[in-house]
């Protein structure tokens, strides 16, 4: 199974997430989406250089599987038009916490991490490590985050293995009216998994 080789695989430390620098060698990578790969030996230096984007690579002895960039994000929201999402947000704050609700009612943005960029080699594609690449980005911001960050979004590319991707990882769509652009403004809400650890 992808999830423990994954895991096991870091342990053994046959494979590793290491943090882009501006001095380090990229391996051999291809995910097939030119765009994609073009960002990581052509972009991605010059966006850590200009604090746009930091990105991480899992890679073993002689390639890159795997790599995603992160930037900081804000999630807009209307909470007079977007009534669903509200009830969303209401649904995980509990009783006791009434009064931070109250104050949210008026709220139209949300602390958020983008994924900017996120691609697995095609070598390793439909194996489960984009699943579990991405529910460790997650975990990585719901224990030891040094900021707030209500939300994971994404603005993803607007085709059908990538939006099934995300919708099975949990990733809801911020709008409608993007249906017909190259990419969809997706998120999934952090707070509803930071109270399953008090559960």
């Amino acid at each position: 199974m992808a999830h423990s080789k994954l895991i096991e695989d870091l342990e053994s430390g046959r494979t590793r997430i290491v943090r882009l620098t501006d001095t380090h060698s990229i391996k051999q990578f291809d995910c097939g989406i030119d765009d994609l790969n073009d960002f990581l030996f052509s972009d991605a230096k010059i966006y850590l250089q200009y604090l746009y984007a930091t990105t991480y690579l899992l890679e073993s002895n002689d390639r890159t599987i795997a790599y995603y960039s992160l930037q900081n994000d804000l999630l807009q929201i209307d909470p007079h038009i977007d009534r669903d999402f509200y009830s969303e947000i209401s649904e995980t704050i509990p009783d006791k916490d009434y009064s931070f609700l109250l104050g949210m009612k008026d709220i139209s943005t949300y602390p958020a991490v983008k994924i900017g960029r996120f691609a697995v080699d095609t070598e390793f594609q439909r194996c489960g490590y984009g699943t579990q690449i991405l529910n460790f980005i997650i975990m990585s911001f719901l224990s030891g985050n040094k900021t707030g960050c209500q939300f994971i979004t994404v603005d993803a590319l607007n085709n059908l293995d990538t939006l099934r991707f995300y919708e099975r990882n949990g990733f809801s769509y911020v709008t409608l009216f993007d249906c017909n652009k190259p990419s969809r403004q997706m998120y999934k809400n952090l707070i509803s998994l930071k109270q399953l650890e008090y559960l």
